[in-house]
């Protein structure tokens, strides 16, 4: 299907196809958050109940149970909001999630699956979730993609960017879509007028150079301390979202993980493309797979995870604390391999 970057009036839409669960298929924070929200503000307006559960591991069965057996959820419409992490998923839980969308046809559904496989393409369970569901995509725009995601997030931020300005944004954000919906955000709040030609975006992209958000990459994984505090303490009271620069180590640290445990092991520059890593960013990975060492980059991830469930109250937790003791102990880390 034809990847769409600012879904809107969801719940409305899957009403009007006489169905009550949404598909989201794919894990890119700004997509699938935005997806989330724009569910959630609806079933806020009317008052619908939000219940949430995540399947990171194959044997949270009872925790679903407890949801539909709790009587006292189904006086009042609600928002069952199940995430579905890589992995198998027992038979068990496939049943009982088509039995909840069946059997509560009043309620509301979201079904993420964060990785979408062919294996779950073709399965039957699957297929029987889809004649019940709207499907939306949320996967990394690729290359031929970027530019219509940052013009479909720039519309839902009220951003009139001309092509030029498209282009820049693409190119300054290393067709990263994280980056992008960041400096897209920060446009939104400036005032500059309806429309954003080259000239005013230059003028007001971060210092018309690198995205702040890169250069705490850069910070970081030097091993800069101080700089990397102050970077920290600037987007924390800029406001920006905790998800965005976790996402943003995610997406690095994925890639890292990808080439440190590969069979060759090699770093070529091909395979750092396929992996959506460009430019200086580049020089980044290729010093992190040589520092880091493979429990390091694991515990890494783990704990990156870890803020990622955080910031989208899946998990008890303060996503900035945790997120600023993760960043600050990598930076210790590089700034001791440089030592």
């Amino acid at each position: 299907m034809e990847a769409i970057f600012a879904p809107r009036k969801i719940i409305e839409r899957i009403i009007e196809l006489n169905k009550n669960c949404v598909i989201i298929l794919g894990n890119e924070p700004v997509v699938s958050t935005h997806i989330k929200k724009e569910i959630k503000s609806f079933t806020d307006l009317n008052n619908i109940e939000h219940q949430s559960i995540n399947f990171d591991t194959p044997d949270k069965i009872n925790d679903l149970r407890l949801l539909f057996d709790n009587g006292s959820l189904f006086s009042n419409k609600t928002l069952y909001s199940i995430s579905i992490a890589a992995g198998r998923v027992l038979d068990e839980i496939k049943k009982f999630i088509i039995k909840g969308i069946e059997e509560n046809s009043n309620d509301f559904f979201i079904i993420h699956f964060q990785k979408s496989t062919k294996e779950l393409l073709k399965s039957s369970w699957y297929q029987e979730l889809i004649k019940k569901s709207l499907k939306l995509e949320a996967n990394e725009p690729t290359l031929n993609q970027i530019q219509q995601a940052i013009k479909a997030r720039a519309d839902f931020h009220n951003v009139n960017l001309d092509n030029e300005s498209i282009s820049l944004l693409s190119n300054l954000s290393s067709s990263n879509l994280l980056s992008a919906e960041n400096e897209i955000i920060k446009l939104s709040l400036l005032g500059l007028g309806a429309d954003i030609d080259i000239i005013k975006l230059i003028s007001n992209i971060s210092n018309g150079s690198k995205f702040q958000s890169f250069k705490l990459l850069d910070y970081c994984m030097s091993g800069q301390i101080q700089k990397t505090a102050q970077a920290l303490s600037y987007f924390e009271e800029e406001g920006m979202e905790p998800l965005i620069l976790n996402g943003m180590f995610s997406w690095i640290f994925t890639a890292i993980s990808k080439l440190k445990f590969s069979d060759g092991g090699s770093v070529t520059n091909t395979k750092l493309i396929e992996l959506r890593i460009f430019g200086t960013t580049q020089e980044l990975v290729r010093n992190s797979i040589n520092k880091l060492s493979s429990k390091q980059i694991e515990a890494s991830l783990i704990k990156i995870k870890e803020i990622d469930l955080i910031c989208k109250g899946l998990q008890i937790g303060d996503p900035w604390l945790e997120l600023n003791r993760f960043v600050f102990g990598i930076s210790r880390v590089f700034n001791k391999k440089t030592a």
